[in-house]
């Protein structure tokens, strides 16, 4: 058939069945028969009611409320039908507009819709008092014949735009998928058009046969929302038909149908007749997927090439297993009538035909054709292995789901004991404030009491001197101008002795208030106010896993424990105050390359907000670290880190001896890095000096008490290019510059801060401050370059600091010990700032301690007269050297490492070892902190 003779049969069956819609007398969209052409009998319709109830309901679509027609499916995994989705997205795209035009205009402007102009408009092609583009007059959406109501459909279609003839869904004869047009690249539209549902002739979507315009580059791409979930799903210019096709569930809904069919074969005409006026439909043919009535029926029992086919009885219910044929035919392509899709091309991610392959589109993509079946197993066996990490994932899901229903319920329980909790608190100061107001209300009585009741008395005190003071005036002033000398004698001074008398008595009383007015009230509103704002707090119990943080304590070596400590934080960012609290950390470090050799680590809480985590990787390269805090992700969890292999090796022993030079008695040992000179210090109390290869330069100091004098030099250090000594018997310590002019001195015999007894050792870590090991005084001083103390490690730590024979830092500053005790040594580790990290046990005697840059801590023994090497774990690794005379001190360089030992015959007191070098170069270890 012609595009045009189907353009016209289309036109007559729309008109048809514009009339029988109108009358209301079938409703195709519900109808099961799927082949109603032209003026053929119209059967009873099926409500959508109807359809819910018989249908699984898997294979009914969410939006049309019928069995999928050509279904595909979203990246979020829910499945639509073809012409659903694309009258979802021209209604989504509606919407979207008419908000931004509500946005940009404060009233409704009469304006034109996208692709559906007002009349005289240039989008969309439409006809006057059109809504959208290409739409005949009257229609509602783009299209459709007068007076449709459904986007997309041409009129005597069952499932969106479908032309006669159709079995399934309204497909073209030799379809085997719902709502193809021969031809079209979606289902449901015209020859040559490139979106579903426009008439031929339109300008936007529905092109004139044989239009061919690649618009792709001038269109935008469009923003589909899931109408299931939401999910943004972003469509190309191609339109929602370059979404996957779900094939299976399209079958399925067939399936669906014709049970649906089966069961009702009095309603359902024949598939076979012409005219469908043979009869009543009496069987259904698996083979050839039609229902049938009696004469088709017979004649399919009497063809030599259906003979074989099998008839099912209708009016009885069909399993899904009768329906399904045992080889299921493959799917058709809908650009070649009756070619299969046989073949797959990689380049498109599609499945083609074999005249696909000569085409425009895919002729170029020889050597990515393959068959189906080659993609298949490789995409099964992909799914396969995901399916089985995802469902271990899915439990650790569940798992979550059933801890975060816990912690809810424990919420809402904390929630009511903390507002009691604020109720009680707030009570309770509402009758402290009540009884203090009483007792202030009290006092401020009692004081008003006493003071008017001084006053008054004093009021009344004074009234009486004065009216006595007026009668003996009176009395005087009359005895003087009327009395004679006579009278005046007889009173026996009276008068002057009254006068005399009160007046001294006015005096003494000092005639002033014996209470002062002022009565002040201090409150002292402001600051209590102040105090009140800030009473109380919400401390969130548990540490807040978003603001923990870690650190790493050693560097990330294959087959070597690695390290960690996890510092947790409150909500607030603040390190966690609460000790004693139970939580889970855990970290797992997962190779990029290969997630079976995960690594889980061993977590130790030490009670104060800090955890440390050991795990021992598996392979080099890259990894993501994960911590967890009680199953959620501490900050910018998972990290990057890069395993490497050691660049150190101690399993043969140490490398070739550089050197062998005779120090008469030596006691410890520095190395300046940047030059190579090498500082011993003896105990012929002074300090000498040697190059690089063994020369000697230079001696500083010699035996005494004074300035640039010493007395068993036992420690030293350089920072920069300053020397520190450790002067043991002098009980202090004196710096140096590289030449040995003497710059200052600190320290006295003493048990004060900045005092020592006899120190034997010294470092000085990254930030300049030196850490002395004060032997007499069983502890650890740490003070800034100029003497100043800072803090003190000793027996407050719960540890034993006594004997302690060496000091030596890690790349992270910790502090590491070595010590005596009566049958074994003891490596205690602290942090920085003098806080207890770990000890394990060492050898009996230690005399020395170094640390190498990979964290691996070396131990001279003079029992054995043997170096030892042990882990960050304090696991003992190998015997590195043995048969030295007596190890005094050790020091270590990039390369190299320095001992030095008590003399003996021709073996040196200054021994230098090279370093035993991995084969294999490694990149730098990424920190984070």
């Amino acid at each position: 058939m012609s595009p045009f003779e189907r353009r016209r049969t289309c036109k007559t069956t729309n008109s048809w069945f514009l009339s029988v819609r109108q009358s209301g007398k079938h409703n195709y969209c519900s109808q099961g028969s799927n082949n109603l052409v032209g003026p053929k009998k119209v059967v009873s319709a099926f409500t959508t009611a109807s359809i819910m109830e018989e249908y699984p309901k898997a294979v009914i679509c969410q939006l049309c409320s019928q069995p999928y027609t050509d279904p595909r499916i979203l990246p979020c995994l829910h499945s639509f039908c073809l012409q659903c989705l694309l009258k979802e997205l021209e209604r989504q795209s509606v919407k979207s507009f008419k908000m931004e035009q509500s946005q940009q205009n404060s009233g409704v402007v009469k304006a034109s819709q996208p692709g559906g102009s007002k009349e005289g408009s240039q989008d969309g092609g439409s006809e006057e008092g059109s809504q959208d583009g290409g739409l005949e007059e009257g229609s509602l959406d783009g299209g459709l014949e007068e007076g449709s109501q459904d986007g997309g459909l041409e009129v005597g279609s069952q499932d969106g735009g479908l032309e006669e003839g159709s079995h399934d869904g309204g497909l073209e004869e030799g379809s085997q998928d719902g709502g193809l047009e021969v031809g079209s690249q979606d289902g449901g539209l015209e020859e040559g058009s490139q979106d579903g549902g426009l008439e031929v002739g339109s300008q936007d979507g529905g092109s004139e046969e044989g239009s061919q315009e690649d618009v792709s580059e001038k269109e935008v791409k469009q923003d589909l929302k899931c109408p299931a979930c939401e999910f943004h799903v972003s469509i190309s210019n191609r339109g929602v038909s370059e979404l996957p096709q779900h094939l299976h569930l399209g079958f399925e809904a067939k399936v669906a149908r014709y049970q649906f069919k089966i069961a009702r074969a009095h309603e359902v005409p024949c598939d076979a007749c012409i005219d469908g006026s043979s009869g009543p439909s009496v069987g259904f043919c698996c083979q050839c997927l039609q229902i049938l009535c009696h004469p088709c029926s017979e004649y399919h029992k009497r063809n030599r090439s259906m003979h074989c086919h099998t008839v099912i009885s209708l009016g009885t219910a069909v399993t899904r297993e009768q329906l399904i044929p045992d080889k299921l035919p493959a799917p058709s392509c809908s650009f070649h009538r009756n070619e299969e899709l046989n073949l797959y091309c990689a380049t498109c991610e599609c499945l083609i035909c074999n005249k696909c392959t000569t085409t425009d589109a895919h002729k170029d993509h020889t050597e990515s054709i393959v068959i189906p079946h080659v993609e298949a197993k490789s995409e099964r066996d992909r799914i396969e292995m995901w399916i089985a990490r995802v469902q271990k994932r899915a439990k650790e899901l569940d798992a979550a789901v059933d801890v975060n229903k816990q912690v809810l319920q424990q919420v809402e329980a904390s929630k009511e004991k903390a507002a009691e909790a604020i109720r009680q608190a707030f009570e309770k100061l509402r009758s402290i404030l009540e009884e203090r107001e009483k007792q202030l209300q009290s006092d401020f009585h009692n004081l008003i009491l006493c003071k008017t009741t001084g006053l008054s008395l004093q009021k009344e005190k004074f009234e009486k001197m004065s009216q006595d003071a007026s009668r003996y005036l009176d009395f005087a002033s009359k005895l003087l101008q009327n009395g004679s000398n006579h009278e005046v004698i007889a009173m026996k001074r009276l008068p002057s002795t009254q006068l005399e008398a009160i007046f001294n008595k006015a005096n003494i009383e000092h005639l002033v208030p014996c209470e002062h007015s002022d009565i002040t009230v201090s409150m002292a509103t402001d600051s209590v106010g102040d105090e009140l704002l800030n009473f109380g707090d919400i401390i969130d119990f548990r540490p807040s896993p978003k603001e923990s943080i870690w650190k790493p304590m050693s560097p990330a070596i294959v087959n070597t424990v690695y390290k960690l400590k996890v510092k947790a934080r409150d909500s607030k960012g603040q390190p966690y105050p609460h000790g004693g609290v139970k939580i889970d950390v855990r970290a797992e470090l997962r190779p990029i390359a290969n997630d079976q050799l995960t690594s889980h680590g061993k977590s130790e809480n030490h009670w104060d907000g800090t955890y440390t985590i050991t795990l021992t990787p598996q392979t080099t390269g890259p990894h993501q670290l994960h911590i967890t805090m009680d199953g959620q992700h501490i900050k910018n969890s998972p990290y990057d880190l890069e395993v490497r292999k050691s660049k150190l090796d101690y399993s043969a022993g140490l490398g070739d001896r550089q050197l062998n030079v005779n120090v008469t008695s030596p006691l410890c040992i520095a190395i300046h890095k940047k030059s190579g000179d090498i500082f011993v210090g003896s105990e012929a109390n002074c300090i000498y000096v040697y190059s690089k290869d063994g020369a000697e330069k230079t001696t500083i100091g010699s035996a005494g008490k004074g300035l640039c004098q010493f007395n068993k030099p036992c420690g030293l250090d350089i920072k920069g290019d300053e020397l520190y000594v450790a002067d043991s018997n002098n009980h202090r310590i004196q710096k140096f510059d590289l030449s040995g002019s003497f710059i200052c001195t600190f320290g006295r015999l003493g048990k004060g801060e900045g005092e020592f007894n006899h120190p034997s050792a010294i470092v000085v870590d990254f930030n300049d401050r030196l850490i002395v090991a004060d032997h007499g005084n069983s502890r650890i001083q740490i003070l800034t370059s100029e003497g100043s103390f800072l803090v003190f490690i000793d027996r407050s730590t719960g540890l034993d600091m006594s004997n302690i024979c060496g000091i030596a830092l890690d790349v992270q500053g910790n502090i590491h010990v070595v010590k005596r005790s009566k049958n074994y040594g003891w490596i205690n580790v602290f942090t920085p700032g003098g806080a207890f990290v770990s000890k394990h046990q060492s050898v009996a005697k230690p005399t020395a301690i170094g640390i190498d840059v990979e964290g691996y801590a070396l131990v001279c023994d003079e029992e054995t007269k043997s170096l030892h090497v042990y882990d960050i774990t304090g696991q003992e690794c190998s015997t590195a050297i043995k048969n030295f005379i007596t190890p005094k001190g050790i020091v270590l360089d990039k390369d190299a490492l320095y001992i030095v030992q008590i003399p003996k015959f021709t073996t040196g007191g200054l021994l230098k070892y090279s370093l035993q070098h991995s084969s294999t170069s490694v990149s730098k270890v990424p920190r984070r902190n």
